[in-house]
């Protein structure tokens, strides 16, 4: 009679189906990480659009001689706005809409209030409120401030300033959901 050898299995061996499935979840790992990779890059490209062009047509058709910032407020209109200083050393604002390749605004050598004030400001005034963000915006055709801040009614407010400090005529409060 002839014996049959039981065949011998390493220890290290795995079955097919569980190396098939680590396989898989690998590949949907490495792929999603991928997507997310791909679409962060995408996303923050669009973001930072036509910085470039907007320092240089400040830097060449305004005062303006070294720029500090350029930042985007999507308004009516995307509007970017520069800060920079003049060769005097004075500080200067410039809002530019790229999409009709103008300068809407120059605030240059003018007074214009510090974030920090108007921040203290209005914190006077709204003392239960919730601040949220400041930004420069443009608005009406004018250059204001935006600060957006939670009330004591628990309302999404976007509050609007002019550059000296006075209350802008546009106020808008959104109702939160609970």
């Amino acid at each position: 009679m002839m014996r049959t050898m039981k065949p011998q299995s390493s220890p290290f061996t795995v079955p097919s189906w569980l190396k098939w499935s680590f396989i898989i979840i690998g590949a949907l790992f490495f792929l999603s990480g991928a997507l997310a990779v791909w679409m962060y890059v995408s996303i923050n490209k669009d973001l930072h659009t036509g910085e470039e062009a907007a320092r240089e047509m400040a830097l060449n058709q305004t005062e303006i001689a070294t720029v500090e910032k350029v930042s985007i407020y999507h308004g009516k209109s995307k509007v970017h706005i520069v800060k920079g200083k003049t060769q005097g050393g004075k500080e200067g604002l410039v809002f530019i809409d790229l999409s009709k390749n103008e300068i809407l605004n120059e605030q240059m050598n003018q007074e214009i209030i510090a974030e920090q004030q108007l921040k203290q400001s209005w914190r006077a005034d709204c003392q239960n409120c919730i601040y949220k963000n400041i930004q420069l915006g443009y608005e009406e055709e004018q250059p204001v401030y935006e600060i957006t801040y939670v009330d004591s009614q628990n309302r999404y407010v976007f509050d609007y300033f002019n550059l000296n400090g006075e209350r802008f005529n546009q106020r808008f409060a959104f109702k939160q959901n609970q």
